[in-house]
Order: structure tokens, then C-alpha cells, then sequence
């Protein structure tokens, strides 16, 4: 399959280059990629300047002064962001295709003409400080850093691309001037533009603003090699989290190197999915791990595949020697033909998943080209991928995981002491209502572009249906559906998962109980008797529902340990009370304890009523075929009769509500939140437009808190609601030092927003943005048939998700802002902190 083969480019006379692939829908995606990045650093190693660099290039340039370049694209109703690697820059945006030429000026201005204003340069430097400190709150990320510097002994991939706190804090604007004047060079940048667009058209926008880019500074800074491991690494650290971690891991080559498809085989049969060798038998058989996953990623100068586990502390050191003991077994060949084909079946699974979406592709074409100079690498890597053998993963687990090339990092808790297509029409997707003779309702979504069908299916679980002694009951059934299934036993469910390329997940949100899957058509005969036997008759085994118990009582207690979990947790108890939303989708630790597995199975069951069970199909699919499907799947359901009533709507906190949770963490999470509308009022989707409006770069309250105030790296809102009333909350990431201060900021927001609404370039451009989010959630099968089912759940329209566009730009601003002022002006708001608390008597000072 060469699906890159119609990406078609250009390169101007000074080195700039630009590929164009068009896709059908009314998007388009358009990324600029400067190849620098924090292994080019040179003298300054370790100083971050790449991605501080990334972060001054939103603060002003030619034409777009201050944060007017991320304004103007979110008043276009699209999306920008950026992120730095270890070995390039990318700077993106998203948005309607009629906006292409406005994108490609805005991006060209911010690479070619930053203005690195001297006023914003140290509040800048502040806000990446705090964003290095949320990196050190977070055990997963630490354990990965520590890992890199192990692996990586001189090669500058041992450095964070972020930097480190001290140096970061040393670099100043004329450091930052001259690494850009450096680095940022037209022979270093090209353009990947997917959508809707045609080449000739596209390639003339960005030679319009690029061609008169002088070459300068050609050279490259010096990249020492890295020598070959010639013993076994380990490291050790201590954090404050009641799980332990561990990392076992080894260098691998570069990406564009044949073994790299070979690596990514192996990581997936090590880890990657419930199905796989590594989290079988050390997760879910002997329970040694709470969560255990694999991973292999590499970059043109290398890269590293590890296993990566947590534990319960006591069961830490054998849970290494058991993955010691796994790994050596599969480099002297114990792996077999089943496992290599079904991992296989998997990528190429993933492979076609990605095609769907511009932003992947885009990814896709660009790191082709930084790897390998050529868009096509991910066509070259697909290739090589399906000729991979048995005896080729053997020969690369014998070489690769040769006990002398480990790395081991131990995290222990601290002590409480190609040719162009002719451009693409917007695809249409029209669903097809059926019900069933015993009430079900069935939907379809055929689209036929690609051989993928997916399937969904609803049913009335989640948090609003479970009663208070058995909070989180949802959850855990969740997580026992694959468990085993009809007359297979867990280990056979999910390796036959795998070996048919399914993507197979099960989730229990606040208001509803939904299975997704989706596989290659050609796979579906056998991926239908899985979903069968998984709906119909789970095992809901003794030994699964301990383990999958006391691993959700672990991660639990992790989670009391995170500053933003914890504040949204005690956020919840203090809004919503005894009702169902007061316990979140976590559900509380004692009711989870005292939970049975009888009472999660007859839960489940219980949830198989007909007249509130929706099925849903879509993709490679007919109508006639799917409702043939469904007539087999329901005749093998357990239907109950009895109907699923909701509770009593939730009573709100009539006063002020505060509440401070002190945590071992250099972060503080601040929520400030009210009452806030049901779904079914019709009202919480035009909070939409304020959810739009008050995230990302140009929202207000990002400019508010973190541009105008530096007291925090992360700042937003979040919409929380469905069959009852839910909450509006704002919150931010910032110091003890700050939290009081911010926390008047997210009340001053507030009450501008209660009094004067959001202003009329604020709501114009959040319009746009919330309605170009609607269409594009329309084009994607997966997305509708998901959205599209959740409407008929909630009791609402079949054509929702198709109408929503049209409806949300027929809001007036008026309208909106009166619900606002009816929701914002309540005085009884919830206010928590939660990590590091501040020092009240230095506050006073």
C-alpha cells in the first residue's frame, strides 16, 4: 500500500521545501518544521533553547505583535499550537481549508520574523520553569528522563529537550537572538500542507512568503556518537507516590533503519496491548504489576525500546526478576509465529487507523523527511514491516536485548517520614436508524474509503446510574469485559484480539457505559466472535476481578497523589454531594473495597435492557449487512427487562465551598468552579463556545494568568454535565507562592464573564472555532458514530452531531451570555488547592 505516493513537492532556490498531499473534507492542516531542536544546542546544551525558542515565537512577530498571530487563527475558528523534539521544531496549524492563505502568512511571520520582545522574554522564562517543575511532579515522566540519561551517555538525546532548571534560568534575550539568527535558516525548514487545497495553489502561498529568505549559517554544531554498551546500566531515585516504577531499556538505531519496523514488532509483542506477553503474564496472570507497558520510538540519531512497569513496593524486586527472566527467554527465541503475526495485524491496524486523520498524515509525511529526506517513510516502513519474519524478531531480540545493553532505573517512594490528487470533496456521512424487534436501536455509518469497521454500543452505565455502596462498580466492569469471554479464558481473548488487528476499548464515563472497536474488514469474521462472546457472556472471573481490584485501589491511592487529580477529586465531593458525579468515574476507595464480583457481573447484566441499549455500526459496512450483524449479536444477549432509572438530580452547595489539600509536589493545582447546565437542556452544548473561547494561547484567561500575570504554566476551563447538572470550572497550574493570587484571577474571569460576557471578537472567534471543532468531529466515522450515539442515549436527535455545526453558529453572542450571567454570578462557587500550599504568614509579609 504507497498511500504517500501522491504527495507531491517543490524547493525553492534557497532550500525551502514544501510538500502538498490533499484529503477530502473541508480541513486543512498546515505544519512548518524548522529541523532544530535540543540536540543542536551546542555550547548551550541543556539550556532549552529550542523550546524556549518554540514558546517566544507566539510573543510577537512581523505584523502579529503579542499573542495577535494564535488571535487571528482562533478567529478563523481554527487552531494552532507547536511543539520542540529532540532533532526538530514543528509549528502548526488547523483549520478550514478557505483559510489556507491566512495560515501559511501567519506561520511564515512568526518562523522568519520573531520579535522576542524584551518585556514578555522573562515572563516567558518563568512559565517554562513552571512547566519544567510540573515535568519533575510527574513519576512516568521522571522515570523516562533517567532512563534517556542511562541509555545515552554522550550523545546529547541524554539531555531533556526542556533543559534544566539552573541553565534555563540563565539564558537571556541576546542568547536567544543569536541561537535563532543560527538556527533558523531556510536550507532548515520546510512545509507540510494536507487537506483541502490543491498543490499548485498551496506551493505558491508558502513561495510567496518564503522565497526571499537569505541562506546564512550553514554549518552544524559537532554530535559526538555514542559508543557501544558494553555492560549493564542502572540507576535508582526516589519519589513521593505509594507506587513504585521500573524501566528496563535499550538502544536502538536510527528511525529510518531497516530493524526499526522489526523493534516496533517486538515492543508490541512485549507490551503494547492487554494481549501481550509482558502484561499477560506479569500483570493480569501473576499480578506482579499494576500497569505495565512497552514502548520503541527513535529519531534520526536513535532511540530506545523499554519495558516500563509500576508496582506495589514489596513486589518491586520480583517483578524485575520475572521481566529479567521473560526477556531473556524471548533473545533465545521464545517467541512464536502466532505472536509475530498478530503484532503485525496490529501495526498494520494502527497504520490504517492513522490514515484518517490530516494531523497524523501530516506527522507522517513530516518525520519522513526529517528522517530520510523523502515524505514516503512511513510507506517504506509499512513495507518492511509486512515482510518481517519469525526469524527476523528472533534475530533482532538476540542481538537488541543482550542482557549487556540494559539500562535499569528503579523509581522507589519516598518514606512518609505524492501525484496530486485532484482535491477531494467533503465526504458525507448520513446515519440510518434502525430498532430491533425487542426495542435496540441500531445505527450505521457506512463510509467505504478505507477497509475499517467499526463498531460501538451503548448502554445505561457509568457513574449517574451506580448506587452509592457501590461507587466505581462501572469501572471495574469495564476493565473485566475482556478479562475472558465465552470459552475463552483471558490470555486467549486478548491474544485473538490481537491477531485480528482490533482496536478494542471499553469505558465508563459519568453518564454512559460504552464498547468501541474497530478492525481491518478482512479480519472481521473473527473480531465479530470476540465482540460477541465479550458482550454477551464475560467471564467476570474470581482471579481477574482481584487483581483488576486491587489494581484500581492502587492507582487510586497514585491518584490522591496528583495535585490536579486530587484537587478535581475534592472539587467533586464539595459540588455534587452524596449524587453519583460527587464520586467521579474513580468511585471512592471503601465502596470500592467492599465491592463483590458478583455485584459487578450482575451490574453489567443488568445494564442489557433493550428499549436503553443503542448498537452502533460504521465504516466498511451496508446497512444490510449491519442490521444482520446486530440480529446475531442481540439473539445471544442475556436481555433483562427491567428498566435502569436516573437518581434524583444533584443538590448544589448553597455558600462558598474551600477546601486545601497539602501534597509533596513543586506544583499547585487551583480550581475555581459553579454549577453548571445538563446536556438535555440544550444548554451545555452552546457552553461549547465558552469552552473554545477560554482554552488554548489567546484565551482570555490563558492571557489573564500566564501572559499578563506569569503565575502559571497551565490555565483553562473545563464543561462537566450530561443527563444532570454539572459544573463550569477554571483552573491553573502554578506555585504555592501564586495559587492565591491566581485563584483571584480565575475569580476576576468569572465575574467578567458573569457581568459582561465574553466580548464580541472573544465570541466571534470562539464561534468559529467550536463549529469547526463540530464539523470536522461529522467527517470522522469513529467520532459520529460515537457522538451520534451518545445523542440517541441522552435522548436526543439522530442528526445531532450532523446539525451541530449549524447550530452553534446560529448562536447569538446575547444568548450566550445570558446563560452565562445566569450560571457565572452564582455566588456559591468551589474553590480548592491542592500540592504545595502556601505559606500563609510569608503571603502576609
Amino acid at each position: 500500500m504507497r498511500f504517500y505516493r501522491n504527495v507531491v513537492s517543490r524547493t525553492l532556490e534557497n532550500g525551502v521545501r514544501i510538500f502538498v498531499f490533499p484529503q477530502p473534507g473541508t480541513a486543512v492542516e498546515v505544519e512548518c518544521f524548522v529541523r532544530t531542536g535540543s540536540i543542536h544546542e551546542g555550547a548551550r546544551l541543556g539550556y532549552g533553547l529550542s523550546h524556549f525558542l518554540e514558546h517566544m515565537l507566539f510573543q510577537g512577530c512581523r505584523d502579529y505583535p503579542g499573542t495577535a498571530a494564535a488571535d487571528a487563527i482562533d478567529r478563523l475558528g481554527g487552531s494552532m499550537n507547536a511543539y520542540t523534539s529532540y532533532d526538530h521544531t514543528a509549528y502548526h496549524a488547523n483549520l478550514a481549508g478557505r483559510h489556507l492563505p491566512e495560515a501559511v502568512r501567519i506561520l511564515s511571520r512568526m518562523v522568519r520574523f520573531p520579535e522576542f520582545p524584551g518585556a514578555r522574554f522573562a515572563e516567558e522564562r518563568e512559565v517554562i520553569l513552571r512547566e519544567e517543575e510540573m515535568g519533575r511532579d510527574n513519576p512516568d515522566r521522571l522515570l523516562y528522563t533517567r532512563l534517556n540519561a542511562s541509555i545515552f551517555q554522550e550523545h546529547p538525546l541524554r539531555h531533556p529537550i526542556i533543559g534544566y532548571r539552573e541553565l534555563i534560568a540563565g539564558v537571556t534575550r541576546d542568547i536567544m537572538v543569536d541561537y535563532y539568527a543560527e538556527r533558523y535558516t531556510p536550507g532548515r525548514c520546510f512545509w507540510v500542507i494536507v487537506g483541502d487545497t490543491e498543490p499548485e495553489r498551496a506551493f505558491d502561498l508558502v513561495e510567496a512568503e518564503m522565497a526571499d529568505w537569505e541562506r546564512r549559517s550553514l554549518a552544524e554544531p559537532a554530535i559526538p556518537p555514542e559508543p557501544a554498551q558494553c555492560t549493564a546500566r542502572s540507576d535508582a531515585f526516589s519519589f513521593a507516590d505509594p507506587l513504585a516504577r521500573l524501566a528496563c531499556g535499550v538502544r536502538i538505531p536510527e528511525i529510518s533503519h531497516p530493524d526499526i519496523a522489526g523493534c516496533d514488532v517486538l515492543a508490541g509483542i512485549l507490551g503494547m496491548g492487554d494481549g501481550s506477553r509482558l502484561v499477560r503474564r506479569l500483570e493480569l496472570e501473576s499480578q506482579l504489576a499494576v500497569n505495565l507497558r512497552s514502548f520503541s520510538c527513535s529519531q534520526g540519531a536513535g532511540g530506545l525500546l523499554a519495558v516500563t512497569a509500576s508496582a506495589v513496593p514489596a513486589k518491586l524486586g520480583k517483578l524485575e526478576s520475572a521481566l529479567k527472566r521473560e526477556l531473556e527467554a524471548i533473545r533465545k527465541g521464545a517467541l512464536s509465529k502466532a505472536e509475530v503475526e498478530r503484532e503485525k495485524t496490529q501495526q498494520y491496524a494502527e497504520h490504517l487507523r492513522e490514515l484518517r486523520g490530516i494531523r497524523e498524515i501530516a506527522a507522517n509525511i513530516g518525520g519522513g523527511v526529517i528522517a530520510n529526506g523523502s515524505p514516503d517513510l512511513s510507506d517504506i516502513y509499512l513495507e518492511r514491516l509486512e515482510k518481517l519474519t519469525l526469524d527476523d524478531i528472533n534475530r533482532i531480540a538476540a542481538e537488541y536485548l543482550e542482557p549487556d545493553r540494559f539500562s535499569l532505573v528503579r523509581q522507589h517512594p519516598q518514606s512518609r517520614k505524492r501525484k496530486a490528487a485532484a482535491s477531494a470533496k467533503k465526504p458525507q456521512l448520513v446515519p440510518q436508524l434502525t430498532t430491533l424487534g425487542n426495542g435496540a436501536r441500531l445505527v450505521t455509518l457506512s463510509d467505504r474509503r478505507l477497509p475499517i469497521v467499526d463498531f460501538a454500543l451503548v448502554l445505561p452505565g457509568g457513574t449517574i446510574f451506580e448506587r452509592p455502596a457501590e461507587s466505581g462498580v462501572s469501572g471495574l466492569a469495564a476493565d473485566l469485559l475482556t478479562a475472558g469471554a465465552g470459552p475463552w479464558s483471558e490470555g486467549e481473548f486478548l491474544t485473538r484480539l490481537d491477531a485480528c488487528g482490533a482496536s478494542f476499548s471499553v469505558n465508563a464515563g459519568l453518564n454512559s457505559f460504552m464498547i468501541e472497536c474497530s478492525c481491518p474488514r478482512r479480519h472481521f469474521a473473527e473480531m465479530f466472535r470476540l465482540l460477541k462472546a465479550a458482550i454477551a457472556a464475560p467471564a467476570f472471573g474470581q482471579a481477574e476481578f482481584d487483581r483488576e481490584k486491587a489494581n484500581r485501589r492502587e492507582l487510586l491511592k497514585s491518584r490522591e497523589m496528583s495535585p490536579r487529580a486530587a484537587a478535581e477529586d475534592r472539587c467533586r465531593r464539595l459540588m455534587f454531594g452524596s449524587h453519583p458525579y460527587g464520586w467521579g468515574t474513580t468511585g471512592l476507595p471503601e465502596q470500592l473495597d467492599a465491592l463483590t464480583r458478583e455485584q459487578v457481573a450482575e451490574f453489567y447484566f443488568s445494564r442489557l435492557v433493550p428499549e436503553q441499549v443503542i448498537f452502533g455500526w460504521g465504516g466498511d459496512c451496508t446497512p444490510e449487512e449491519t442490521q444482520k450483524w446486530t440480529r446475531e449479536l442481540a439473539a445471544e444477549i442475556p436481555w433483562r427487562r427491567e428498566r435502569i432509572d436516573l437518581p434524583p438530580e444533584p443538590v448544589f452547595p448553597e455558600r462558598p465551598q474551600t477546601a486545601e489539600i497539602a501534597l509533596p509536589r513543586e506544583q499547585t493545582m487551583v480550581i475555581r468552579a459553579v454549577p453548571g447546565p445538563a446536556l438535555n437542556d440544550g444548554r451545555l452544548s452552546m457552553c461549547e463556545i465558552l469552552f473554545q473561547a477560554e482554552n488554548g494561547l489567546s484565551s482570555p484567561i490563558f492571557k489573564l494568568v500566564r501572559e499578563e500575570n506569569s503565575l502559571a504554566y497551565s490555565t483553562g476551563m473545563r464543561l462537566s454535565g450530561g443527563f444532570h447538572p454539572g459544573w463550569l470550572l477554571f483552573y491553573a497550574v502554578t506555585t504555592a507562592e501564586s495559587a492565591e493570587r491566581a485563584l483571584e484571577l480565575l475569580g476576576s474571569e468569572q465575574k467578567r464573564l458573569a457581568v459582561n460576557g465574553l466580548s464580541e471578537t472573544e465570541f466571534d472567534a470562539a464561534r468559529e472555532g467550536a463549529a469547526f471543532t463540530a464539523a470536522r468531529g461529522a467527517e470522522s466515522v469513529a467520532a459520529a458514530l460515537n457522538s451520534t450515539l451518545l445523542s440517541l442515549h441522552y435522548g436526543r436527535d439522530l442528526n445531532e452531531c450532523f446539525r451541530h455545526e449549524a447550530e452553534l453558529r446560529n448562536t447569538g453572542r446575547e444568548e450566550l451570555n445570558a446563560l452565562l450571567a445566569s450560571y457565572l454570578s452564582n455566588p456559591a462557587a468551589v474553590r480548592v488547592l491542592a500540592g504545595r500550599l502556601p505559606n500563609r504568614k510569608e503571603t502576609e509579609k
